[in-house]
């Protein structure tokens, strides 16, 4: 008699339960989408190219006439 009793238990823990957490694990990822990321996850922001690399920037090379007129105009583009 006891068992009789203890089945719908059974059922929620063996079947509803885990349908309900995937349920709220597809709707966190649904709302939150990459906001979930913290700071240590995500990719650290390149302002130069990394060291050792062929287009590495030279200080203490000056800018051709070139590439002088395209900084001027991308500063310009905003």
């Amino acid at each position: 008699m006891m068992a009789a009793r203890r089945w719908p238990v059974r059922v929620v823990r063996r079947c509803l339960r885990p349908v309900w957490q995937g349920l709220v694990a597809c709707g966190g990822v649904y709302l939150a989408g990459e906001s979930t990321r913290t700071a240590a996850q995500r990719p650290p922001l390149l302002l130069r190219p990394p060291v050792g690399h062929p287009e590495r920037l030279r200080p203490d090379v000056p800018l051709t006439a070139l590439e002088r007129a395209l900084l001027e105009e991308w500063q310009r583009a905003g």
